[in-house]
């Protein structure tokens, strides 16, 4: 009888030890696909970078920055080009990272590696996360593949503070997460309060936490139930320090734009580009469809059936970037960006709820190739729209870069130039002149009136008119490439006479005009 009992012990420490055994190399697999997966990630992303020319027009402005603070250690908060000379504001710590890589790292090659280094970290950070929430590791990996593969952040030539923010925002929710599963665990608190700091100073888009965490907490009051005391204070405390460091840099700003602040000081023209009526169309388009509805299946079963707390963060924070979004006070891309890794995140368990329907039909063969099924379908309602979109980035050709780069060496320091407001950061880039314009709105008190003049002076047929807006700026080149004929929709600037305007650069159909004379001096 003892004999038969050591027997089984033994049996079951043995079988204990297999299982261990058996974990581990899971473990391993699942490590070795997450790495796979990361490479993939940042291959495709690097490969579709480098052989597209040039980067995305508004990365030219944060070049500028990274190049100021490279040369000189100090951020370009008084601006002498941009817009003939003005202040510019804006959070330091991507361009200070930059800054550092720069050292090693020619800028412009640089500008292709770090954001797509730093988004394809999204795939280990959701994967991990999704850990948190869902036991599954096949999930998980599926979950992690998404993120990586979202149409809406597959900017590969995008130069923009954004491709940081967004992994530290999900790693700042990790570690949150983290410490709502162990109160006692200081060096998650630590780590989160660290990773918060760092948002805070990279983008103020950490406010889509902070919102989140409004949603959070009127959930937990709705159903009657109690955050942690941890929590609470860690919420609390975010809060605070949010509003806190954007008021140490934007405070005089938001006391000179008020409620305009939150646009960006965009003009009214143009608005709509950037905070577009919340659109189920785009959504589908920009965040895969299969994604999408499966993660909003999720919110409303978790929230309205099953109501488990696990899910209950994420679900506030997606809730919360979608009403905002609706409302039109958070920019467009970058919420659904937001929105997107949150939803793919909670694929996860949509794909566990596929998996244990179809393990009850007992349909073995189905249930063994629902991986490869899903893997097919997300191949092609995933990946193909991110290359596709990546390859409709708008960018400078090379002949408009070189025409730019014509403008800084044959024309006087002092000069002023005008060309679409996209290309006004080629100007002040490689021309490193004053431009009338461009996509930096706000802190400018005139954005709007300059758009407009902007519009008049490519679309006008009275040489009058265009003067009068040429005189009141102290505009000394005019630039018109073929992004200004399709932005403008025109073929020609009708009120041009070689009496006023010189033609000093013809190359591919680019044309620059030297201004020769001011309206009182027209005959």
């Amino acid at each position: 009888m003892v004999r038969e009992f050591k027997s089984v012990k033994r049996f079951k420490a043995v079988r204990k030890q297999i299982s261990l055994f058996t974990a581990e190399v899971k473990n391993k697999h699942s490590g070795i696909i997450l790495l796979l997966l990361f490479l993939i990630t940042l291959i495709v992303r690097l490969t579709l970078s480098f052989s597209l020319d040039n980067l995305t027009y508004d990365s030219y402005y944060h070049l500028r920055q990274v190049e100021h603070i490279a040369q000189t250690g100090l951020p370009l908060y008084d601006d002498p080009l941009s817009y003939g000379g003005r202040e510019s504001i804006f959070l330091p710590l991507f361009y200070y990272i930059s800054a550092f890589f720069n050292l090693f790292i020619d800028l412009e090659i640089l500008a292709k590696i770090l954001p797509n280094l730093f988004i394809s970290l999204l795939v280990p950070i959701v994967y991990f996360l999704t850990r948190k929430i869902t036991p599954v590791e096949t999930a998980c990996l599926f979950s992690a593949g998404i993120s990586g593969f979202l149409p809406i952040i597959f900017k590969t030539n995008s130069f923009t503070p954004e491709s940081l923010v967004l992994p530290l925002l999900f790693l700042t929710i990790y570690f949150f997460l983290d410490i709502k599963n162990n109160i006692n665990n200081k060096k998650s608190v630590y780590l989160y309060l660290i990773l918060l700091a760092l948002t805070a100073f990279t983008s103020s888009s950490l406010i889509l936490l902070i919102l989140g965490f409004g949603f959070y907490t009127l959930l937990f009051f709705v159903e009657r139930k109690t955050i942690s005391g941890a929590q609470s204070e860690l919420i609390i405390i975010s809060i605070f320090f949010y509003f806190w460091s954007q008021l140490i840099f934007f405070k005089n700003i938001l006391l000179r734009e008020g409620p305009h602040f939150i646009w960006q000081n965009i003009p009214p023209q143009i608005i709509y580009n950037y905070f577009p009526n919340f659109s189920i169309t785009q959504a589908l388009l920009f965040l895969s469809i299969i994604p999408f509805l499966a993660g909003i299946y999720i919110i409303y079963n978790l929230l309205f059936k099953y109501k488990d707390d696990r899910y209950m963060l994420l679900i506030s924070l997606g809730i919360s970037t979608i009403f905002f979004s609706v409302l039109r006070l958070i920019q467009f891309d970058l919420a659904l960006a937001f929105l997107g890794i949150i939803l793919a995140i909670l694929f996860s368990q949509f794909y566990v709820m596929i998996l244990e329907y179809l393990k009850k039909t007992k349909l073995q063969l189905l249930i063994k190739l629902w991986p490869l099924l899903l893997i097919i379908f997300l191949t092609a309602t995933t990946v193909y729209p991110a290359v596709a979109y990546a390859l409709e980035q708008q960018r400078p050709t090379n002949e408009e870069i070189a025409a730019f780069r014509w403008l800084g060496q044959h024309t006087t320091p002092s000069s002023l130039a005008a060309a679409a407001f996209e290309e006004g950061h080629l100007i002040t880039f490689y021309g490193q002149k004053k431009n009338f314009i461009d996509g930096q709105f706000s802190q400018v008190s005139d954005a709007s009136e300059r758009f407009s003049n902007l519009q008049s002076l490519y679309t006008t047929i009275f040489q009058t008119e265009a003067l009068e807006i040429i005189n009141r700026y102290n505009i000394n080149y005019l630039v018109f490439t073929p992004h200004a004929k399709e932005k403008f929709s025109v073929t020609n600037l009708k009120y041009l006479t070689s009496q006023c305007f010189k033609l000093v650069y013809n190359i591919d159909d680019i044309y620059i005009y030297e201004i020769k004379c001011t309206l009182g001096q027209r005959t």
